[in-house]
């Protein structure tokens, strides 16, 4: 037999020490918003546990009402913070919040009449939002996230059903049904415990998508580095392999850079790559495909895309840029870039040999005059030979060359 009153006072201990380490994580990284809704729900799930008298002892219908409310309240924290994790929305919609302060007024409308029927009410008000959360859970956009996820998922989906075994015993009374009745508390409070460690696991595993993240990131401009780049090249070359799409790569440099920080300072040459970046994110509008390789030079990767395509693609960037203006000490400052194509090939091994390409474009543009596009020679295939240096673009457009 359970003892009803070691099972209570094991719960207690369980729900402090899962809201003290949530909120000890929380606290030691701020950047985790989520983190710190999930420790609050730890804090009203204990706080709940408090209020409600331990079982078989005469209690107080407010203590009662009150735990009812805060579990309603426990799982909206709860939902709102894993949305945080695999949502990343800060903007929620006023019907989750109304549908929540509807529940709690329904059970402490019910509560003076029924303390069992509003308890409940407010499982039945956790179940759907449990429920919602698990429909958000499963349908996570982070890639690295999903595991953690989906486990909280498959948790909380335990949890909904043992919650709602026990619907029935509130409305009617435990009665015969004691041991029952403590086999699902028991089942809820393991459920809980796993649950929040699910929610560590979640931690764990966003720290190690930003850790990811920020090590293939310039910090300047927010752009992907080099090695990013590295990694999207060869995804997308497998793309290009596997179903023949094209695939081109674009290197573009600024013009004279060390001479706009010469004569203007360091603090607008950083704004202009900014700016460009800015550019570049705003053009393409796929933040996974733009670099800063290093320095003034940046590269873009355009899969599906044709000569033609990237040609105009290309000569919209450096229009776009040529058109920036500057202001420094009340002078305005501009700059210009040049820009070099390159084009995957069948037979390549890897990126590395259009990088090439695009890198020899690059340079013959500096050389003929700078502020334009140049697209690499194909040098591999006899049958693609004659199209070497099939297009230049000028400063006011494209035109053939032989």
């Amino acid at each position: 037999m359970i003892d009803s009153r070691m099972l209570e006072l094991a719960g207690i201990v369980s729900q402090a020490t899962t809201a003290l380490t949530l909120g000890l994580l929380a606290w030691s990284d701020r950047r985790s918003r989520g983190m710190i809704w999930l420790a609050a729900a730890c804090g009203l799930d204990l706080m709940g546990s408090s209020l409600r008298p331990l079982w078989l002892l005469p209690g107080d219908r407010a203590s009662y009402a009150a735990g009812d409310c805060l579990l309603v309240l426990q799982f909206f924290f709860v939902y709102m913070g894993l949305r945080w994790f695999v949502l990343r929305r800060r903007k929620i919609a006023l019907a989750g919040p109304l549908a929540v302060s509807l529940a709690m007024v329904l059970v402490l409308a019910v509560n003076p009449f029924s303390t069992g029927l509003a308890l409940a009410v407010a499982r039945m008000a956790a179940i759907a939002i449990m429920g919602r959360t698990v429909m958000m859970l499963v349908q996570t956009r982070f890639r690295a996230l999903r595991q953690a996820a989906w486990g909280s998922a498959g948790l909380m989906s335990g949890l909904m059903v043992l919650m709602a075994l026990r619907v029935p015993l509130d409305v009617i009374g435990v009665g015969r049904y004691v041991e029952l009745a403590h086999v699902l508390r028991a089942g809820t409070l393991v459920g809980m415990t796993l649950l929040a460690l699910s929610f560590i696991a979640l931690f764990v595993a966003e720290t190690q998508r930003r850790l990811h993240d920020e090590t293939r990131k310039d910090p300047l401009t927010g752009l992907r580095n080099r090695r990013a780049m590295e990694e999207i090249a060869t995804q997308e070359l497998q793309v290009a392999r596997r179903t023949g799409s094209p695939l081109m790569l674009l290197m573009m440099d600024i013009d004279h850079f060390k001479k706009l920080n010469d004569t203007w300072g360091h603090a607008l040459g950083d704004r202009a790559l900014r700016a460009i970046g800015g550019v570049l994110l705003t053009v393409t509008g796929a933040d996974e495909r733009v670099t800063r390789m290093g320095g003034e030079e940046f590269a873009v990767l355009l899969p599906g895309c044709d000569i033609e395509g990237a040609c105009r693609f290309a000569e919209r960037l450096r229009a776009t840029v040529e058109g920036l203006r500057l202001t420094e000490k009340g002078e305005v400052a501009s700059c210009t870039v040049s820009i070099g194509i390159g084009e995957w090939e069948q037979g390549d091994e890897g990126w590395a040999d259009m990088l090439r390409r695009a890198d020899e474009a690059l340079y013959r543009a500096k050389r003929e005059g700078r502020n334009r596009v140049v697209v690499g020679a194909v040098e591999t295939d006899e049958e693609l030979a004659t199209r070497r240096g099939v297009v230049v673009a000028r400063e006011g457009g494209l035109r053939l060359r032989a």
